[in-house]
């Protein structure tokens, strides 16, 4: 790999990890290296719920941002948030987007 190449590519590896320093909470990826975000069906398939799992950080700011993106109230449990409705598309969406 000639050395132009390999500098090109340093600097877009230290501009993405800057870009993922810059976010005040971090998503950790399933075993299986997919987002952490479920649908959970309660009352026999009549109620859906959106699940996160493996957040780390600052929770706040997270919550605000699903909840301006969902425009839904998100319920925080010690281990995950949970939103009403099938919200999974925008969620993984808005993490692809932001670098996870």
């Amino acid at each position: 790999m000639p050395k132009f190449y390999l500098s090109i590519y340093n600097e877009y590896l230290n501009a993405y990890r800057k870009k993922i320093n810059k976010i005040p909470f971090s998503i950790r990826r399933t075993a299986s290296d997919n987002l952490p975000v479920f649908l959970k069906y309660k009352n026999n398939k009549n109620i859906v719920v959106t699940v996160i799992r493996k957040i780390k950080g600052n929770k706040e700011i997270l919550k605000k941002e699903i909840e301006a993106i969902c425009n839904i109230d998100v319920i925080e449990k010690p281990d995950c948030f949970m939103i009403r409705g099938n919200h999974k598309k925008k969620i993984k969406d808005y993490f692809k987007y932001i670098g996870y």
